[in-house]
């Protein structure tokens, strides 16, 4: 009994030195292995590199505030200022009302075989014949008289060609204001149209040719036709043929300064029509 006794004490002797040997070899082996202790460092500063990544969302913000720079330019106020030029037309004032100008082509007089039994060079502004026009003038509403003016320009006068071009027509002078009552209606013919050009002097027989435009402004629109005839005479003054035209004269909205008629005198404002 003794026996077993000791021999069971020096097993456990034995057994508790072979711990104490394995202990001991274990901490030397901890501390002698760097190696893993290297591999736990980079563990744990790999760990903190992800989380130390401000960098990256601080980037995101500045992403977010550079599209606000590109919108900051705000350049819609270039539209508003091209549009601004589109500004309504300027209506006339006193004394700039739009007339209504007819320009009626009137032929007047004798035209010659020749000029003192000598031929004519070239060809004349007309065949030889007598011309005369006459321009209807009628007032076709029912607003009162209405007060209109007239000119004659002169392209051939007293038989030469004085706006042959280069050459001009020169301007003339507006005849008086004279009225037409509602419905009412003027004519003018060769003699008036001599008399515009030539006042105080009778008409000659025959007239040399007279070519040129009667303008007729009005305050309101008019019916304005110019009818001319034309003959050819044989030796002993008797007619051989006539030719009738007749032209109806479109009118044309124009504005007349109050400086171009010599006494600076206007319709009355209620006599001018938006036609």
């Amino acid at each position: 009994m003794a026996r077993k006794r000791w021999f069971f004490g020096v097993l456990s002797v034995a057994l508790l030195l072979v711990l104490v040997a394995l202990g001991t070899a274990l901490r030397s082996t901890a501390s002698a292995s760097p190696s893993f202790q290297a591999e736990t460092a980079t563990v744990s500063t790999t760990a903190t590199e992800p989380i130390t990544s401000t960098s990256t969302i601080s980037s995101t913000a500045t992403a977010t505030e550079t599209p606000t720079a590109s919108l900051t330019p705000t350049s819609t106020a270039m539209p508003t200022t091209t549009t601004t030029p589109t500004t309504p037309t300027v209506t006339p004032g006193p004394g700039e009302q739009p007339f209504w100008s007819f320009a009626a082509k009137f032929v007047c007089g004798n035209q010659p075989a020749d000029q003192a039994g000598q031929p004519i060079a070239g060809e004349p502004a007309v065949k030889p014949g007598n011309y005369a026009t006459e321009i209807n003038i009628h007032n076709p509403h029912y607003l009162g008289p209405i007060h209109i003016r007239q000119k004659a320009l002169l392209l051939v006068d007293r038989g030469a060609p004085v706006g042959r071009a280069p050459a001009m027509a020169q301007p003339a002078a507006f005849s008086p204001l004279f009225a037409l009552p509602d419905d009412g209606a003027t004519l003018v013919d060769c003699n008036a149209i001599w008399e515009l050009r030539n006042p105080g002097t009778p008409p000659p027989s025959p007239m040399p040719l007279t070519i040129g435009y009667l303008v007729i402004v009005s305050p309101a629109n008019l019916d304005v036709v110019g009818v001319t005839t034309a003959t050819t005479s044989t030796s002993n003054l008797e007619p051989a043929g006539i030719a009738v035209e007749t032209v109806a004269v479109e009118g044309r909205r124009v504005l007349i300064p109050p400086t171009a008629f010599p006494d600076g005198v206007l319709p009355r404002d209620t006599e001018f029509t938006n036609e």
